[in-house]
Order: C-alpha cells, then structure tokens, then sequence
C-alpha cells in the first residue's frame, strides 16, 4: 500500500511517492526568451507496478510513455492499471556491457545512450508532439529505473524544446541523487532488492559530464537537439505549438528562484 502523493511545493520538483523513488516534475526548467516549463506538463520517472500505480495516477497523470518492452512489462505492468492513454514505445541500447555487471563504469552508460539514439529520437519527437496537445497533461515518461531511456528522452525533449544545456544536465544528475537519498527501510521497488543498496546507489549514479557529452555530440553533428528531432518527423508548427502550449512568462522577481531548480538536491 502506498501513502498519498505528496505534490513539488517550495524549491522542489521532487513528487513523493511511497515504493517510487525518483519521480519527478521538470516544470520549472527555464526556456527560451525569459520563459520557463510550466509545472504538470512532463513527469518523469520509473515505472509503477500496480501497487504504485494508483498513487501515481493520484498526481493526474493523462498520458504515459512506458519505454520498456515487453518481456519488461510482462513482469510489472503498472502504467496498464492508471487511469491514463498508455503509448508502449519499446527503446534500447547496446547493454551487453550492463546487464550482469555489478558497477558498470559510467563510459559504458555513455556508450548505451549513443547506441540507443536512433531509436529515442522519433520517441522525443513524438512526445513534443504530445504536449502540443494540451488535454494530454500531465505526461509521464518512464522506464524501469527512470535513469537510462527516461534520461536520453526526457534530455532530448527538454533541449529541443530550448531548455538550457545546464539545467538538462542538472536534472539527468537528480536521478542518482534521489536513489542515494534511498535509506535501507525505505520502501522501493521490488526490481531494486536484486541488488544491495550500494551497488544499486552505484548503477543509478548519473553524473552530468555523461548527459553534457551525448547532447554537445548530438549538436556537433546537428547544429542543435531540435534539429535531429525534425529529422526524426517534428515539424516547425508542432514545435511551435508545444512551446505556446508548455512555456509561461517569468517573472522578473521569481528568475532566480527558478534558476535554483536545475541544482535541486
């Protein structure tokens, strides 16, 4: 049983949930020309199971994104039990240098995410494409951890949108802090008992150089994240709709404040 969600109030984007650790909300983020990302618009996170699923669908989640793929949701399909339009979009990576290593070194990550790409980018497109439609807010992205897919999406999304480089990075960092902060009665996931709380703390790390380095690569060889999601069937006009639709208007006394946010934790 989980307690009720606890929405981000004060400096936070951080929703607690009992057993689900590391959900998020990335309003907040700022954008382009003295915006910044509306709250309840993108959550990310991991994966309910159907124990954690109604406390998720207490915070009004209408839309998931489940990147696992099917043997995945085969064990725990929690985002089939919300009350909310469920998109499978199946993502993955080379994980032969993952799977069954104890503390995979942070460059095999890296070498993960790079792989993974093709596949994530019409995935990102197609999420900035969601929020151009209002009634599909709040949308939630996940995976199993919430650290690898969700990251590389949730990066991608938030950078083609025009979310500084910084606070993307800062906001990929948040996944390792959030299980840290994980104490040994904490309740959390049952995938999570297949590793002892050290080794799991070392697999969720999520420094920021990792997240910097693929997105510079990805606008080395694009000139900038938007323009690889265009290839990948983004249209200006959607672009443009889901900027009015997800941006509202700083305030000139609040920036700072909002500035603050990239570096929670």
């Amino acid at each position: 049983m989980t307690g009720p969600a606890r929405r981000p109030t004060g400096g936070t984007r951080t929703i607690a949930l009992d057993g689900l650790p590391n959900v998020r909300d990335c309003g907040g983020l700022l954008g382009p020309g003295g915006t910044r990302l509306r709250r309840g618009i993108l959550l990310r996170g991991p994966a309910p199971s159907p124990h954690t699923a109604p406390a998720l669908s207490e915070v009004g989640v209408r839309t998931v994104v489940d990147l696992r793929h099917p043997s995945e949701r085969a064990q725990e399909d929690g985002p089939g039990r919300m009350n909310a339009r469920v998109l499978r979009r199946p993502v993955h990576g080379d994980v032969t240098r993952i799977r069954g290593v104890r503390r995979p070194a942070p460059s095999v990550y890296l070498d993960n995410y790079r792989d993974m790409l093709g596949m994530a980018a019409p995935v990102a497109a197609e999420v900035i494409g969601l929020l151009a439609d209002p009634d599909t807010a709040p949308l939630y992205v996940c995976c199993t951890v919430g650290k690898d897919r969700t990251g590389v999406i949730s990066a991608l999304v938030l950078r083609g949108l025009g979310i500084r480089l910084a606070d993307v990075t800062n906001d990929y960092a948040l996944t390792g802090r959030a299980y840290r902060a994980l104490r040994p009665d904490d309740p959390r996931p049952d995938w999570t008992y297949t590793y002892a709380l050290d080794d799991l703390t070392a697999r969720t790390a999520s420094p920021r150089w990792i997240m910097h380095s693929l997105l510079t690569a990805v606008e080395r060889e694009h000139g900038d994240t938007r323009a690889l999601l265009e290839r990948h069937g983004l249209s200006r006009a959607t672009w443009q709709e889901a900027v009015r639709q997800v941006f509202e208007q700083l305030e000139s006394e609040r920036q700072e404040e909002a500035e603050g946010l990239g570096e929670e934790g």
